[in-house]
């Protein structure tokens, strides 16, 4: 019987699967990409050991995926709470978006999205992506702008070109939080009701 570092079985592979995708992550953020065999080195395991828990890099990127998603909505979906006004709403959430990206942590997102998933979890990681604009899309929503859907689109893309020009290095986190507040500010003032 192989000896196991946790109280229980469960335990312990629970603790090993976290220590492969700790170890993709950081791979996924210093090369962009890894094999089965970089990650087996990383945790010190074998490459077969690895495959008991994936059965290939492309489903280990995806879970590295969707666990860093759902911590990013957690993000997003607890700078939001509390709040009644739907501008603060807008405003909390656009930080809270931009912070992440300025922390570096968007990298991880970015790098993963450039690999082709496998089909079984390109699902979860698409409604992942989507669940990061649900605080967005209510905000606008409860904001009485004429056509919300079309806001919160609009919205987004203002946000997303603030997260090309961070980190092409274009502007400073604070510099284009302003910014993208007042396009913003100024876009939903045009379409509110």
């Amino acid at each position: 019987m192989p000896k196991i570092s946790a109280p229980t079985v469960v335990e312990h592979r629970e603790q090993r699967r976290a220590a492969l995708l700790e170890a993709a992550a950081a791979l996924i953020l210093r090369e962009g990409t890894f094999t089965v065999a970089e990650v087996a080195t990383e945790v010190g395991l074998s490459r077969s050991a690895v495959y008991e828990y994936y059965g290939s890099a492309a489903e280990l990127i995806a879970d590295v995926l969707v666990d860093e998603l759902a911590a990013w909505n957690t993000e997003l979906v607890d700078a939001t709470a509390g709040l009644t006004d739907p501008q603060e709403r807008i405003r909390a959430w656009v930080r809270a978006v931009l912070e992440y990206v300025a922390d570096g942590r968007h990298a991880l997102v970015r790098a993963a999205g450039t690999i082709e998933l496998p089909a079984n979890r390109r699902t979860a990681v698409q409604e992942q992506h989507r669940d990061l604009i649900r605080p967005l899309a209510a905000a606008v929503t409860d904001a009485r702008v004429s056509d919300p859907a079309a806001a919160a689109s609009l919205v987004w893309g203002a946000v997303d070109a603030s997260i090309t020009r961070i980190e092409a290095g274009s502007a400073s986190a604070a510099q284009e939080t302003d910014l993208v507040l007042t396009f913003i500010r100024g876009g939903l003032e045009a379409l509110s009701d």
